[in-house]
């Protein structure tokens, strides 16, 4: 089906992205290149990782996956590829891949790009290989084993007896909060316990909602979305704001004074009751 995705923190104010669709059609001229998200954090993987897996699940397999994300962290004189869930996923040398695949076992190939100075340099050397691709050449040919290339770990709840807390993944546009538990980490820890998740301001959530229409206006709730993660919102209201609630990775690395960002919370805590 010649698919290629295209996810970046480039952002769509320029030219560049379509510069990069031009190399990759002039390769492979009947190149589906399918947009999935342009304004990802650089400075929060974990929500990069969340995007990814979330949309490459949905395509078909032999999809190519390019991802442009903090081009120039870690190891800049590679990119890597490699085949996940039957569809071949290229990004840079920054940890990204390893937090995509999770858990599963991967054997990345390297491509150097250690002579490209520019982000256009270094997508004109990929779009060659994705022309490649798409004409039916096999991974072995295009690239050698990579025999280094950098980890990084997706964040993990952290639990006890009692209770489970995770961390901020990101806010939405609409102000609501994405959690890090998925559904059935959230079933495993809970054992049909009645619980409380608390947040801010002394406020507890002790039911998990359908939909947003569940509570009244202006109430909160706490439900899992479509991918499965808890979402912490207000019905027609903005989360975030009300209760200062912060991505725990892009607060981490937000300017500004050490006294104001502790004005935020960037972890929720689910607390689970004994059954009287």
């Amino acid at each position: 089906m010649s698919i290629v995705t295209l996810s970046s923190d480039i952002g769509v104010q320029d030219y560049i992205l379509g510069a990069i669709k031009g190399q990759i059609i002039t390769q492979f001229a009947q190149a589906n290149i399918v947009d999935i998200n342009h304004d990802l954090n650089a400075n929060n993987y974990p929500h990069v990782a969340y995007i990814c897996n979330h949309a490459f699940k949905y395509f078909p397999k032999g999809t190519i996956h390019l991802i442009l994300v903090d081009c120039f962290e870690g190891n800049n004189e590679q990119f890597i590829l490699a085949e996940v869930n039957g569809q071949i996923i290229i990004c840079p040398d920054n940890g990204l891949l390893t937090m995509i695949a999770d858990k599963q076992h991967i054997q990345p190939f390297s491509i150097s790009v250690h002579s490209a100075a520019t982000i256009l340099e270094i997508t004109q050397i990929l779009a060659g290989i994705i022309g490649r691709l798409l004409q039916g050449e096999p991974l072995t040919r295009l690239a050698d084993t990579a025999i280094t290339f950098q980890q990084k770990i997706s964040l993990q709840p952290s639990m006890g007896n009692d209770w489970i807390e995770g961390q901020v993944l990101f806010i939405d546009k609409f102000d609501n909060v994405i959690i890090n538990i998925s559904n059935q980490q959230f079933q495993e820890a809970a054992v049909n316990r009645p619980f409380e998740i608390s947040i801010p301001n002394n406020v507890a959530i002790n039911k998990i909602s359908k939909s947003y229409a569940d509570v009244p206006r202006g109430e909160v709730l706490a439900m899992f979305n479509a991918a499965g993660y808890l979402e912490l919102a207000v019905n027609n209201g903005k989360m975030a704001a009300l209760f200062g609630l912060r991505s725990f990775v892009a607060n981490k690395n937000a300017p500004g004074s050490l006294h104001a960002n502790a004005l935020f919370y960037q972890t929720i805590r689910i607390y689970f009751l004994k059954i009287s």
